[in-house]
């Protein structure tokens, strides 16, 4: 396929004279260059990727795209290893640790343990620090890495970050082990995991959920008590001591099958809202914001939803994550957004960081009892994977039907 010989040829090309020249010999130089093949790989996956073509095609160049991405991260490790003492090898390790795929666990591995063995107390992992539970279930060397940092660092915005992502990552694999174990959520997640590895997959396999959640009970607890107010990566962040009550009420309150917890407030024209108003009705609520790419995305679907509802026991609620109230308004009214919406006042404050909302859009959907049936993982699959939109709200509709009768 054309995209893919374009993207290793380039990759190539701008490689190639990291060997012969030695030009590893200017960290810096060698990183910038790095990043230039990063640049041209993405490049030439968005300029070859077209919306009609077969998934076998996009398949194999979704492949090689991470292929390449995979090379040039193990590159930067390199670089690291080379020059552990330049300012550019912790530079070089985030940077790597930003273009590692799922398809590669083997290069968080290696990052997590460079920076266990050299960069504990050092400001600039912070970044690294703040997302490392997304790589939970890639592997154990995340774990060791938080473990080492929350007992050994003497950077105390280091070892808070990493106690609240500890927990986070127990929180993560507990996740991943329920889905594992799951019918529905298992069969939507197994192409992920089968990703990984059978040895990641059996290491899964053989964790303890509730083991995994009563220690990301206790990490949290302690980063509300020993570091509840500290703002480690800057103040336009909330709290950590609030973001870990957040991620506390989501464990106990927003599972699926729990009764849904009210939300109560005012809507974006400041008027008086509950989300037990709509109890008796198949409810999605919906947190979104106009800076969110994605969120506004989902508005066509969400506004076709509600017409092919119209007249059924459905209600869709939103909450909105905009700091700006008065774009919220306009957007809405420029978008067609006719369905109501809580004003929370921005994305770290309010109801979002009350439910531990962390990725744009988070869905929910709840059934007519008020019971949370779903947490986006099936609303999104039906949505963009399966090509059957909406099929379990449907079916949830039918039941709140069938009841009232």
């Amino acid at each position: 396929m054309r995209l893919c010989t374009n993207a290793m040829g380039v990759l190539a090309i701008l490689l190639v004279p990291f060997v012969t020249e030695g030009a590893d010999q200017n960290p810096a130089e060698t990183l910038a260059a790095l990043k230039k093949a990063r640049e041209a790989v993405w490049s030439e996956l968005e300029s070859g990727w077209k919306p009609g073509s077969a998934e076998a095609e996009q398949k194999k160049s979704v492949e090689h795209f991470c292929r390449s991405f995979s090379e040039i991260g193990h590159r930067a490790v390199d670089l690291a290893k080379s020059h552990p003492d330049s300012p550019v090898a912790i530079e070089a390790l985030a940077w790597a640790h930003s273009v590692a795929t799922e398809d590669d666990p083997d290069l968080a591995s290696v990052i997590y343990d460079l920076l266990t063995e050299r960069y504990l107390d050092s400001d600039a992992i912070l970044p690294i620090c703040r997302l490392a539970w997304l790589d939970a279930v890639k592997g154990p060397h995340t774990e060791a890495f938080l473990r080492a940092a929350v007992e050994r660092s003497k950077n105390v915005k280091v070892r808070s970050l990493c106690c609240y992502s500890l927990a986070r990552h127990q929180q993560e694999l507990a996740s991943a082990v329920r889905a594992l174990n799951d019918p529905v959520r298992g069969k939507i997640l197994g192409r992920n995991f089968e990703r990984l590895g059978p040895a990641a997959n059996q290491r899964l396999r053989a964790l303890d959920p509730n083991k995994l959640e009563r220690e990301a009970e206790e990490y949290f607890d302690r980063t509300i008590k020993e570091f509840g107010d500290l703002q480690p990566m800057g103040k336009d962040f909330t709290p950590l001591g609030e973001q870990a009550k957040g991620m506390l009420f989501q464990m106990h309150h927003l599972g699926i099958g729990r009764t849904a917890p009210e939300i109560e407030g005012e809507d974006i024209d400041g008027k008086p809202m509950k989300l037990s108003d709509f109890r008796g009705k198949v409810v999605m609520v919906s947190f979104w914001a106009t800076w969110c790419g994605p969120c506004m995305g989902l508005v066509p679907h969400e506004k076709d939803l509600l017409e092919k509802m119209k007249g059924r026991p459905f209600a869709l609620i939103g909450v909105n994550g905009d700091e700006d109230r008065e774009r919220a308004k306009s957007v809405s009214a420029k978008e067609g957004i006719r369905w109501r919406s809580f004003w929370s006042g921005g994305p770290r404050q309010g109801i979002p960081v009350q439910w531990g909302v962390s990725g744009w859009p988070t869905v929910y959907v709840i059934d007519g009892n008020g019971v949370i049936r779903d947490d986006g993982i099936i609303y999104f699959y039906e949505l963009y994977q399966n090509k059957t939109p909406n099929k379990t709200i449907e079916s949830l509709v039918a039941e709140a039907e069938k009841s009232s009768k």
